[in-house]
């Protein structure tokens, strides 16, 4: 191989790796907000009538916030419909 074409594979695998994590890090930062206070409220209510639920809402409030998807995941085991959140 070239120089100039080990040159260019090694640009072109940085800059991969850059946009990577850069989408890691926005998908991140969008699955770990937090669910509004409603479907929070909503899941609660659904652990408190399916005690079979609280191992999964304890799972959920280990890091101390209750993010859209653990909700989810708890109403939908529940037998509740999630609507997505705005």
């Amino acid at each position: 191989m070239s120089r100039r074409m080990i040159l260019v594979s090694t640009t072109l695998a940085l800059a991969a790796m850059g946009i990577f994590l850069i989408a890691q890090v926005f998908y991140k930062k969008q699955n770990l907000q937090a669910a509004s206070a409603r479907l929070q409220e909503r899941a609660r209510v659904a652990v408190e009538k399916n005690p079979q639920l609280k191992a999964d809402w304890d799972k959920a409030q280990e890091d101390g916030v209750l993010t859209y998807p653990e909700a989810k995941a708890i109403l939908e085991k529940a037998g509740e419909k999630v609507e997505p959140e705005e």
